[in-house]
């Protein structure tokens, strides 16, 4: 049985690579880069949920303030809200755009059902939002 590691980002606190390795000289030599790499060793993380926080602990990474689904009437008026980070990147309908830090806001007067996708700056995490909006009656 070998010894836990796992790799991380010094600036960021990403988690780059998680495993196993024979001896702790052989988990070291995973690092590419020593200026901005570190080893932690017998410890496990999830690296799609959990980050390196600023204080050198594994953390939780942040989830964004949107929900994953919602209905709304289709009345022009019905809104679906959120708060984002600025820099995130919003994928909708094959248009790209970037948050400068304001709010989500989704209403529309047209029936169907609204993916959004929802890229924030690390450490958040990738979001998707699907909207239904119905008859408004």
């Amino acid at each position: 049985m070998g010894i836990r590691y796992l790799k991380y980002r010094t600036d960021t606190g990403e988690i780059i690579a998680t495993g196993t390795c024979s001896n702790e000289e052989h988990c070291f030599l995973q690092m590419e880069d020593a200026e901005n790499e570190h080893i932690l060793l017998d410890v496990s993380a999830d690296d799609a949920r959990q980050w390196i926080d600023d204080q050198g602990e594994i953390a939780d990474r942040p989830l964004l303030a949107v929900p994953e689904t919602a209905s709304i009437a289709a009345d022009g008026i019905a809104e679906v809200a959120g708060a984002l980070p600025a820099g995130t990147v919003v994928r909708f309908n094959g248009v790209l755009a970037i948050t400068d830090g304001s709010d989500f806001g989704f209403t529309t007067d047209v029936p169907g059902t609204y993916v959004f996708e929802f890229e924030p700056p690390f450490p958040f995490i990738p979001h998707v939002l699907t909207i239904e909006a119905t008859d408004a009656v």
